[in-house]
């Protein structure tokens, strides 16, 4: 057996040290994290393949008519932070792609994103889904937009929207 040179028996000892370290931080690592992280997967899996609709699909139960109402809202970027009406305000959000789920699960991913801490939602507006052919507007189903904004507002989260064809730099 070979026998190890005084520095690299040090450097051996050094990073099993560092290791066992490691390992001891990872078992005091609360079971609330480590449920949280080994959730995840599943709640995006379950997101991600939530079947898709035909564009003829029935809208979800909120009236598309109703008007929305802003009442003395603020929302303002001072001295390096965000305010949100007079308050300190941090942004959590997420993306949830309305034209991606089925309308009749937006309240329930809505609702999980709500459970995990988000106070925000992120969601690109594609309009080749809206406007497929020149002056055939589509604004029913999984493109209702409106009903989705409402929902968002309705579960008190703000919405940061992305217009455009262009989505994460490629045409959808």
């Amino acid at each position: 057996m070979q026998r190890l040179s005084g520095r690299r028996a040090s450097s051996l000892r050094t990073e099993a040290s560092s290791w066992s370290g490691l390992l001891t931080m990872a078992r005091k690592r609360s079971s609330r994290t480590t449920f949280f992280f080994l959730s995840l997967p599943f709640v995006a899996a379950f997101t991600f393949f939530a079947p898709l609709p035909s564009l003829s699909s029935l809208s979800p139960p909120l009236p598309a008519s109703s008007p929305i109402r802003v009442i003395g809202q603020k929302f303002e970027i001072k001295n390096d932070k965000f305010w949100k009406d007079g308050q300190p305000f941090q942004i959590i959000g997420g993306d949830l792609h309305y034209f991606r789920v089925h309308p009749e699960y937006w309240e329930d991913r809505l609702l999980r994103a709500k459970a995990l801490g988000l106070n925000t939602i992120q969601t690109y507006v594609p309009w080749n889904l809206h406007e497929p052919r020149p002056g055939k507007l589509v604004f029913e189903g999984i493109a209702d937009i409106v009903a989705f904004l409402k929902l968002c507002q309705k579960l008190d989260f703000l919405v940061m929207l992305r217009p455009g064809p262009y989505i994460c730099g490629g045409e959808l």
